[in-house]
Formats: C-alpha cells, structure tokens, sequence
C-alpha cells in the first residue's frame, strides 16, 4: 500500500486479478436501427464490469445494493437514477444473495446518433433550457439523482410497455414518453444539479460543506471527529451538525461509518488483503466493531460479500 495525494492506493503487486471491463456494443441490444432499447433487470453477482457505445439510464425500481460507477461506489435505493455515458464503466449488485430484498432495476439504452438528432431538431426552439444537457458528461463521468416520491416511475413504465407490447404506434409512443422522462428528469435536477466525474458524486449544497465532505472522503480512514472539523470551519459542533445533514442529508458519523464501508468493499473485491488488514486501512482499530459496522450496513459479512462477489 502506498499513500499518494491523501488517497489509500493499493499497489499493483498486492491486487487480486480482476475481470477485464466488457464492452457492450450497439448490437448487443438495438434491433432493426431502432435506437431505444429497455429491460427490466435483477442485478445479482453474475454479470462483471461493463461499458457501452451507448447511452445508459438506469432507475432503481426495488431493492438495495450499490454501484461501482467511475471509480465511485454509492450505496443505492429505490428511486435512485444515473445517466451513463459512453465509455463510463460500471456494475451494480445487491447488498446479499437474499431474495427478499432483490435489486430491481430498469435499464433505458439511448443510440448516440438519436441523441444528436434530437439535439438537431430541438435546438431552434430552446431558448432559456437545453432539456438535452444532461447528455454531455464525458467518459468516466456521470449524474445522479434521487426520485424520493418515484414520480419517473410511470414512464419507465410506460416506456417499457410500448416496447415489449409494440401495439400499434409504439415506436411514437416511446418517443413521447422518453421526452416526457426527460423534462421530468430536468425538472428534478435542476434545483440541486448533482454532476458527478471521477472525482466524486456528491451534491453538497454549501459551499463550506463541500470542501469538508471532500475531506471526510479523501480521509475517511484517518480517526476524524466532529469537533476537530467543525474547528476547521471555524464554527460550533451544533452549527456545523446542522450544516452537514442539510448537505449530506444525514449525520457525520453515519457518513464516516459508510465511506469507510464503501472503502473496505472496494478493497475487499480488488485485493487479497485479509480483514483485519482492511479494517485498519479503513480506520477500524477493532475487527470486531469493523465486522459489526459492516454487517449494519451491507446485511452480509465481510467474508461473505467477498465470497459472494
């Protein structure tokens, strides 16, 4: 292990092999030049990191697990959305092998030549918006928002009906729809925009959070506390425990606890490294509390999401 700009990097020596990223190609799904394709999908631990020469947006219907998404790993819920752009790899999974709590997700796969179209003929009547923005990340990077009340729902709905049902005028139909999801999408990332790169993905609202949140993340493994941070900022605990949950939308501890859990998964899928090893890396002085804080949090133990993964 060696430390290099504040971050934990794992040296290639100490890596467990990993499973080449496959590329997904525009064959794989789009039919007849059709340039719209949707599944529904139960994410399990079968399928390896991926890729498309397409544009993905991916919708957690039920269930819970994460995402390894641009070198990021988020915890993900129901009404959870990304916007995959080419290039970006990533792969979901379920917090365990249960069934009762199983990842749902619906998967909408947009061709890159439909998307320039339709940037073509919107273009002159844009004037204040362009509702196709959300297009532009670039490769590695990608956006994500959180649909509380599930409102885009009913047209991923709608969208996967048309396409499995393909009653007369469906091809019209999806792309009625798929405009409809996108307005809603804008409207519900415009207020707080969360863009994410490889970089990060969290939408922090203050800027003084912000930079503390960057912190927490690039130090999670350090013993950290609230105090010492809120001295940072140069403001009382009880201020800087309100500002933090209004950007994170929930406590410090909490935070700290999860990405030093999203860490160790890391580390426990990419390296040989034992437990205990990555309870300390992590910040955990007690493989006990570690073992404890992990099962919270992920349902499993240690040793069997790295079995099960």
């Amino acid at each position: 292990m060696v430390v290099n700009n504040d971050k934990i990097q794992i040296n290639t020596s100490q890596r467990a092999e990993k499973a080449p990223v496959h590329h997904s190609l525009i064959s794989d799904h789009f039919i007849d030049l059709f340039p719209l394709f949707i599944n529904i999908w139960e994410e399990g631990f079968h399928l390896r990191e991926h890729d498309h020469a397409y544009w993905e947006i991916v919708y957690i219907k039920s269930g819970e697990g994460y995402h390894y998404i641009g070198g990021q790993v988020e915890r993900i819920t129901k009404g959870k959305l990304y916007i995959v752009p080419v290039g970006t790899s990533h792969i979901l999974r379920p917090n365990d092998t249960s069934t009762k709590k199983k990842l749902i997700v619906y998967n909408l796969c947009i061709d890159p030549e439909f998307i320039a179209t339709l940037k073509s003929w919107l273009k002159p009547y844009l004037e204040d918006y362009d509702i196709l923005s959300m297009f532009t990340a670039p490769p590695l990077g990608y956006i994500s928002l959180v649909d509380r009340n599930m409102n885009l729902n009913r047209w991923f709905e709608q969208i996967y009906w048309e396409y499995t049902e393909k009653r007369l005028g469906w091809e019209t139909s999806m792309f009625g729809a798929l405009m409809q999801l996108i307005i809603n999408i804008v409207r519900l990332q415009k207020p707080e925009k969360t863009y994410a790169s490889s970089l990060g993905s969290l939408c922090v609202g203050d800027v003084g959070m912000s930079e503390i949140v960057s912190f927490i993340d690039n130090h999670a493994y350090e013993p950290l506390t609230l105090e010492q941070l809120a001295e940072q900022r140069n403001i009382s605990p009880r201020n800087f425990i309100r500002l933090f949950r209004k950007a994170t939308g929930m406590g410090f501890s909490d935070y700290l606890q999860l990405k030093r859990i999203e860490q160790a998964c890391h580390l426990l899928l990419e390296t040989d490294q034992k437990i205990s090893t990555i309870a300390a890396l992590t910040g955990y002085r007690d493989i006990g509390h570690f073992r404890k804080v992990f099962r919270k949090l992920m349902n499993v133990t240690p040793s069997d999401y790295r079995r099960n993964a």
